[in-house]
């Protein structure tokens, strides 16, 4: 009996770890199609420095940019977890995508915090509605902002009317912190393409959303 699951637990231990490397080597490929479409979207912006794992589904891609708007410009890719099948369950329950982010300093670190994150709903009237856009009417509201501070500042007004004009980027989330880094964008991964709306583009948003909060103080 005892000989019985040390076996069966011995298998299962094997399992894990093949499951393990070959999720790791797929995610490695996956990896370098999108670095190859980082350097495609930065022809004339930019270029690649250094490629940096921060775990089996997390890297940090370095840039070198064409601008003195940023400093220490990089890219964070969280791919999908697929190594990790409790973590992979868990994120494909909450549907969260896989995304890459723009993170950098500016010379002064600005002088509010200001995390931007960007929702849509949906809703049908019946649920044989279809979801298809024939037939449906859409609405573009006016954005709902929770502040603690009883000022407005010149900035994050800006930056506000920069993130509205470009909000069919798909910009998931905008941030701007005291602390390093001082600026970070989000979009999904499946939205980034070197031809697409979300690849060349993509650094042309970020330019625009961090001017858009330039300022004396930053």
């Amino acid at each position: 009996m005892w000989g019985k699951m040390v076996i069966g637990v011995v298998a299962a231990a094997a399992a894990i770890v093949v499951w393990y490397l070959l999720l790791r080597r797929a995610n490695r490929r996956q990896a370098a199609h999108v670095v190859d479409g980082i350097r495609a979207a930065l022809a004339g912006k930019g270029e690649v420095v250094a490629v940096h794992w921060r775990s089996a589904s997390l890297f940090q891609v370095v840039l070198r940019l064409g601008t003195s708007l940023f400093r220490h410009p990089a890219l964070v890719v969280r791919l999908v977890p697929r190594e990790n099948p409790l973590r992979w369950l868990r994120q494909w329950w909450r549907r969260e995508p896989a995304t890459i982010t723009f993170e950098a300093d500016f010379d002064s670190a600005p002088g509010f915090n200001l995390q931007v994150q960007q929702h849509r709903w949906s809703a049908r009237s019946s649920k044989r509605a279809s979801p298809s856009r024939e037939g449906w009417e859409f609405e573009q509201v006016t954005p709902l902002i929770l502040t603690s501070s009883r000022t407005w500042q010149r900035e994050v007004a800006n930056m506000m009317n920069a993130l509205l004009s470009c909000r069919e980027r798909e910009v998931l989330s905008v941030g701007f912190r005291r602390t390093s880094p001082h600026f970070s964008a989000t979009i999904a991964l499946e939205c980034f393409s070197p031809e697409g709306r979300g690849g060349s583009n993509l650094f042309d948003t970020i330019r625009e959303l961090a001017a858009g909060a330039s300022a004396p103080r930053l």
